[in-house]
């Protein structure tokens, strides 16, 4: 089986290439971070790219017989909304689903006509909206409604679609982003209005899986004869959105905003 891996050179798309590998897939991997894909096994083939670039996908997709797509690509900024500069808003939404998007659009005759499938990782904040996480909630909220429609697309033409939802993972990926605020927050008010919000991410490094398990069950969704639609990784992944159908609104606010970095919740659940 040929697969294609984005975001290759993460925690969760290294995983997924490794594995892959060592099950005797044809992988290629592709990320813009050169260095990590180094560190990738040696019979997968690596591409650096920024996925965003829609035509310079194009041109490397381009005759390419593909099985199987694993979007894994990603990153983010904590700020408050308010905080959050129209750069980097749209910055978020083409990291977290241009870059998707470019790759799906280009793979899809090859994986319709092989029958194939697409899977995409997103996050729990795509269901249940963080605070400081304003516009990667949204764009991981958009990135589900894509695999959702692209699934009600290309299923009846005998293709699948596999949408893989975890909680947080231990990869780097939240500590760069706390990093990145402790920067910024290095500049601005500390008296402002989130002064005090901001100053709880100092060390964020939330946990809700393992990378071992955020990657078997990618792998699953990708090499299951029958995959689920979407798979929720972690019980917080799992319960979050069923709470929110069942609490009223603020108080489900509420809950969430406890789980933040400083919350009494988080204090439990982040140890």
């Amino acid at each position: 089986m040929r697969v294609l891996v984005t975001g290759a050179a993460g925690g969760i798309g290294g995983g997924v290439v490794g594995t892959l590998a060592a099950a005797d897939h044809d992988v290629i991997g592709i990320d813009r971070d050169a260095d990590g894909l180094a560190s990738l096994p040696e019979d997968a083939e690596t591409h650096a790219l920024d996925l965003r670039d829609g035509d310079a996908v194009e041109e490397l997709l381009a005759g390419r017989e593909l099985d199987r797509v694993v979007s894994c690509v990603g990153g983010y900024e904590i700020a408050a909304v308010e905080d959050t500069t129209v750069d980097s808003f749209r910055r978020q939404l083409d990291t977290n689903l241009t870059a998707v998007h470019t790759v799906v659009r280009a793979a899809l005759p090859s994986i319709r006509d092989r029958d194939g499938r697409i899977v995409v990782v997103g996050s729990m904040v795509g269901s249940t909206a963080l605070p400081y996480h304003g516009a990667y909630s949204a764009a991981k909220a958009g990135l589900r409604g894509y695999a959702d429609a692209l699934r009600r697309e290309i299923e009846p033409h005998g293709a699948t679609v596999a949408f893989v939802e975890p909680g947080p993972v231990p990869t780097g990926f939240n500590e760069r982003a706390a990093a990145g605020l402790a920067e910024r927050s290095a500049e601005a008010d500390p008296e402002g209005p989130y002064a005090d919000a901001y100053r709880a991410f100092e060390g964020y490094s939330p946990v809700a899986t393992d990378v071992e398990t955020a990657v078997e069950r990618v792998v699953v969704a990708a090499t299951t004869d029958r995959p689920r639609t979407v798979y929720r990784v972690s019980r917080r992944a799992r319960w979050l959105p069923r709470a929110a159908a069942l609490l009223p609104d603020r108080l489900y606010d509420r809950l969430v905003r406890a789980g933040l970095p400083g919350g009494v919740l988080g204090r439990l659940i982040d140890r």
